[in-house]
């Protein structure tokens, strides 16, 4: 491969379509071409700093005085993250899953990766499209934190978190579940046996599961606690097992978590070892043809499994 080819990848060869070109750049899964590899660094770059103009914002001193720089990369990262979402969706039939223009694109679209992408860039043109109320504008600012999410595309590891999470959904279901009844009764019953003593810090339900929540997480702000006698009773048993029902999501993640990271190098170490004898199948044939001598097929068949 000469130095261009390894530079360009594929965007040089006119024998590919226009559409492949630039899906051999934007598709995260290409290696071939520094200028793929360069663009994802382009990306990844770009999330980085953004989120680094988001904090520089909070501080009103500093945006104040560059105003329009801040300003300026925003419109420059809209811009950037736009092209990249429209060139995503124009490419995506290239993968055989998608390959359908109108529903392929359709369900490419419905990815978590493009909703992310979407999210990241879509806040931006509704606040310029429609007249929106100044504390609305604000609020849509903080949609811009999702594009710390884009940075999941770039990070195969990441599918072991979704793959953790879809295989374990019936177990976290059922421990959702379980907690939540328990919250229900435990907010309820407190309600009606603290609300009268103190009224003023159980007036209503909120307060209650407020401090519930509190108590079964074993934060304990202090801020509502109960007084009654009752009260500290039902305190105690929320305690005692809360702590046990906090704990069963936990273990269903970890456990899931080793199981999810023992098959990934079990599947690794399968590919390698095909890999392996894929190339001393194509070994022997150079030699039953005559490619290589005798001795050379031994020199490569050591360098092979080394």
């Amino acid at each position: 491969m000469t130095a261009i080819n390894r530079i360009t990848g594929d965007f040089l060869n006119h024998d590919i379509s226009l559409k492949k070109k630039i899906f051999s750049i934007v598709d995260t899964g290409n290696e071939q071409g520094l200028l793929s590899k360069f663009f994802d660094w382009f990306i990844i770059t770009l999330i980085i700093l953004n989120l680094f103009v988001i904090f520089i914002e909070t501080y009103v001193s500093i945006y104040v005085q560059y105003k329009a720089i801040l300003d300026t990369f925003e419109y420059f990262t809209i811009l950037v993250f736009t092209i990249e979402y429209i060139l995503r969706l124009w490419t995506c039939t290239c993968y055989p899953e998608y390959r359908h223009p109108i529903t392929g694109r359709m369900a490419y679209a419905c990815t978590l990766n493009m909703l992310i992408d979407l999210l990241a860039i879509f806040p931006f043109y509704l606040a310029i499209l429609l007249p929106l109320d100044p504390r609305i504008v604000k609020f849509l600012r903080l949609f811009r934190l999702f594009r710390i999410f884009k940075l999941f595309r770039y990070y195969g590891s990441t599918d072991v978190i979704w793959n953790v999470f879809r295989k374990n959904k019936e177990y976290l279901f059922t421990v959702l579940t379980v907690l939540t009844i328990f919250l229900i009764f435990v907010s309820y019953a407190t309600y009606i046996i603290e609300s009268d003593v103190q009224p003023e810090k159980f007036h209503d339900i909120d307060n209650a599961i407020w401090w519930a929540v509190v108590t079964l997480t074993t934060v304990g702000y202090g801020d509502v606690l109960p007084v009654t006698d009752l009260g500290k009773f039902l305190t105690i048993i929320c305690l005692l097992i809360g702590i046990g029902i906090i704990a069963l999501p936990t273990g269903i993640i970890a456990s899931g978590f080793l199981e999810e990271i023992k098959l990934k190098k079990e599947s690794k170490n399968e590919s390698n070892h095909l890999s392996i004898v894929d190339e001393l199948i194509k070994l022997q044939k150079l030699r039953d043809e005559g490619n290589i001598t005798e001795e050379e097929y031994e020199f490569i068949k050591k360098k092979i499994i080394q």
